[in-house]
C-alpha cells in the first residue's frame, strides 16, 4: 500500500471514530438549551462550529456549510 492510500484510509478511519463525539456534543447542547436558553445557545453555537470544523476537515463540505449557516441565528446580534 502506498504511503499516500495509507494516509488517506487511516484519516478515514479517524473521522468515523470521532464523528459521534461531535454529534454527541451538539446533542448534550441540545438538551441545555431546553434548560437554559441563553447557556444553550451558546454551547450549541460552539457545538455546531465545532462540527462543522470536523466536517470541513473531513471534507464534507455540504454538511460544513449547513453547520456553518445554523451558528448566527443562536447568537443575537451576529450575522
Amino acid at each position: 500500500m502506498s504511503s499516500a492510500v495509507h494516509w488517506e484510509f487511516r484519516t478515514h478511519l479517524f473521522a468515523e471514530r470521532v464523528r459521534g463525539l461531535f454529534d454527541e456534543g451538539v446533542s448534550l447542547a441540545r438538551l441545555l438549551h431546553r434548560y437554559d436558553a441563553l447557556a444553550g445557545s451558546r454551547a450549541l453555537a460552539t457545538a455546531l462550529t465545532d462540527r462543522a470544523t470536523f466536517h470541513a476537515a473531513a471534507k464534507e463540505f455540504a454538511a460544513a456549510r449547513d453547520g456553518f449557516l445554523r451558528v448566527p441565528e443562536l447568537l443575537p446580534g451576529v450575522g
